[in-house]
């Protein structure tokens, strides 16, 4: 908590004091490109219940859920969106796969879509890069998720609406949004290719280690996610946001590939430069540290 604030802190006078152009490669976004994809607590409000809007709760504990949650929203296992048979943990689900989940919630390709979770919108950000993998059309994010929703004192319920179980007919994954260790071994080094690790310092230097060996892919900036949102679980705004990736060193016209442990936390950094930010060629790449840590004949830098 303490780094997340001093980080922001530090942005913020950058831009009071006027030394940031100084520093930043381009001008510092007034507001986020695409500003749609992310809804705010009048918006739920509003149009949660409305026909072919589904509000969906993304997290790992059911009991949590029941317990309390935002009026009209149903939930969804982070889980079911993974491939349990493949070797590396927490890959993303095959079509087949996030079809049956997306069908069990009753979900349709018309849906507008909007996630939500309990953790600063970590979770819902994954969620919602798996939904545009699999190309759904309009998706977006509750912006804070249920810690804003508890910070503006807003009622929360135990009970569900029903779900009719629908077919959800997948589209094609776009390969545009993930990428592959293969992909990285390949890439990593090469001029206007610029890798972005999500974990904590401790995990980049190599000191919290969760895989064989610790450390970070040779090259990469560390900019822990978590810098990324307020405390009360909103993103930051975007001039404090584009500011932060411009002085870690990300140029726009680059290609930015994301990375974590498992890919959840890349997601998100992802959704921030593709989504938020716009830089136009942004990748996650889903094994990450889980696939890249344990198979020692590829490098690494601690």
């Amino acid at each position: 908590m303490k780094t997340r604030i001093l980080l922001s802190v530090a942005v913020l006078v950058l831009l009071l004091s006027g030394l940031l152009p100084a520093l930043a490669q381009d001008e510092v976004l007034e507001e986020f490109v695409n500003a749609d994809l992310l809804v705010d607590s009048t918006w739920v409000q509003e149009n949660a219940t409305a026909e072919g809007v589904r509000l969906i709760h993304v997290g790992s504990d059911l009991a949590a859920f029941e317990e309390g949650h935002l009026p009209g929203a149903n939930f969804l296992a982070l889980v079911d969106l993974t491939n349990p048979d493949d070797p590396i943990r927490g890959q993303i689900g095959t079509d087949e796969q996030v079809a049956t989940a997306l069908s069990a919630l009753g979900l349709t390709t018309e849906d507008t879509i909007v996630l939500y979770d309990a953790n600063s919108n970590l979770l819902a950000a994954r969620a919602y890069w798996v939904l545009k993998y699999y190309q759904h059309a309009d998706v977006r994010i509750y912006n804070g998720g249920l810690i804003k929703w508890q910070e503006d004192g807003l009622e929360l319920v135990t009970e569900a609406p029903e779900i009719v179980p629908s077919t959800y007919e997948i589209a094609e994954a776009d390969p545009e949004i993930r990428t592959t260790g293969d992909y990285v071994l390949e890439n990593f080094d090469k001029a206007g290719v610029q890798l972005c690790d999500a974990r904590n310092a401790e995990e980049f230097i190599g000191t919290d280690v969760r895989s064989a060996v610790g450390g970070h892919i040779p090259g990469a900036i560390n900019l822990d996610w978590i810098n990324t949102v307020a405390v009360d679980g909103t993103f930051l705004p975007a001039a404090e946001l584009d500011a932060l990736f411009q002085l870690a060193g990300f140029e726009r016209e680059n290609e930015i590939i994301t990375y974590c442990q498992t890919g959840v936390r890349g997601a998100h950094v992802w959704f921030i430069l593709r989504e938020l930010l716009g830089y136009p060629n942004v990748r996650n790449y889903d094994g990450s540290w889980e696939e890249w840590g344990n198979d020692p004949a590829l490098p690494v830098e601690s």
